[in-house]
């Protein structure tokens, strides 16, 4: 159950973001050379977060191409594992990560938040709790971080689907592509196709390979012409291309 105060923030954020949104299309692309980029290699950063990783240190989101590279340098030259230090600024990883990331917390740092949000959901480092978890995502999200959105909306999934669509169809207009399959399964479940689709297409115009596949299979299934997918599949090799490298080849391979 969340507090009085907690809702009447999430009432609050909620209300904030959707004014913000207001006059942008549910449906719009994923434009992906205007989302952030890695620092070191300054190509966008993969929608997978997988493929990603937020280092304590700096708060520098890293792909791990940039990462993968790093570290071989360093093995090619002989630095022990427990020595390699952080591909951005060169500092030691943290020992004690909830530490470093309250310090990046004080500096309005949206990852920092997310980071900790996920720690006392598990209990790692912290106490467990999910009020607490619930807090840092909020602050994330008045930070303007999309990907909080989502976890806010999957925190209401259970008690009040309504409200869990509202923040998923913000974070889907904030650039999500995680909230538009969220809106694509709710909407597959509940037998509105079209709507399954559309969002979809979104996602795997964006890269995903998941969502091209569901497209694809709507396609076999004939709910898409084949023009839809042509369009769709030439956006999803143009935004793959777009978050691609050598690097990235590399390190996914060895993953």
């Amino acid at each position: 159950m969340v507090s009085l105060e907690l809702e009447a923030r999430l009432d609050n954020l909620l209300s904030i973001a959707q004014a913000e949104t207001a006059d942008i299309d549910l449906f719009a692309p994923i434009i992906i050379v205007e989302r952030d980029e890695c620092p070191i290699c300054m190509i966008p950063l993969h929608i997978k977060e997988t493929e990603t990783v937020f280092m304590a240190c700096c708060g520098k989101q890293i792909c791990g191409g940039c990462i993968f590279t790093h570290k071989m340098t360093d093995f090619m030259n002989g630095v022990p594992i427990h020595e390699m230090k952080c591909a951005f600024c060169c500092q030691p990883t943290p020992t004690k990560v909830t530490k470093a990331l309250k310090k990046l917390m004080k500096k309005n740092n949206p990852g920092a938040f997310m980071r900790m949000a996920d720690h006392y959901k598990r209990g790692e480092d912290v106490f467990q709790s999910d009020t607490k978890s619930l807090e840092m995502l909020i602050r994330a999200a008045e930070l303007g971080y999309a990907k909080a959105f989502v976890h806010i909306g999957y925190h209401h999934k259970e008690e009040d689907m309504s409200k869990a669509l509202e923040f998923w169809e913000v974070a889907a207009k904030k650039g999500s592509v995680q909230a538009h399959q969220y809106l694509a399964g709710f909407h597959l479940r509940n037998g509105d196709l079209k709507k399954s689709i559309k969002h979809e297409r979104v996602a795997a115009n964006a890269g995903d390979k998941y969502s091209m596949d569901a497209v694809t299979k709507a396609y076999r299934d004939k709910s898409l012409s084949k023009e839809d997918l042509t369009q769709t599949l030439r956006a999803f090799q143009a935004s793959s291309d777009a978050m691609g490298s050598k690097d990235r080849d590399n390190a996914r391979a060895l993953d």
